[in-house]
């Protein structure tokens, strides 16, 4: 069993998770109508983001190697691709190309990000 601050960090995941799927899940005459042309890729971005964020800080945290940080980005767009198909069903809702670029990109960078950090001073706030 991992350690409870290492569970910690993976209840923290899947809260992420939950709270991303809760907004994929919503109709589209029920999002607001965001200003600007592809105003909606900088929130899939900063999801995405967020959640690579997470995931590196729970991994660090139950010992796995941060140089096998690339299988969990392939784990995370496929997981956004698997949102992106979801959100078909959703009335309002469609799968776009762009939009899945955008979260890939986002784990990418929450990945990049929380594993610089965990080599500096701030691995001591990441605990």
């Amino acid at each position: 069993m991992a350690p409870l601050p290492a569970r910690r960090a993976w209840w923290a995941v899947g809260a992420w998770a939950a709270f991303q799927l809760t907004l994929t899940t919503l109709p589209g005459d029920v999002l607001p109508s965001l200003p600007g042309w592809r105003l909606d890729w900088v929130a899939h971005l900063g999801l995405y983001a967020g959640l690579g964020l997470l995931v590196a800080r729970a991994a660090g945290r139950s010992g796995w190697p941060l140089r096998q940080l690339w299988l969990v980005w392939v784990a995370l767009a496929a997981w956004g691709a698997l949102d992106e198909q979801h959100q078909r069903l959703v009335p309002g809702r469609d799968a776009e190309l762009g939009d899945w670029i955008m979260d890939a990109t986002g784990a990418a960078l929450g990945l990049a990000l929380a594993t610089l950090a965990m080599r500096t001073r701030l691995a001591t706030w990441l605990e």
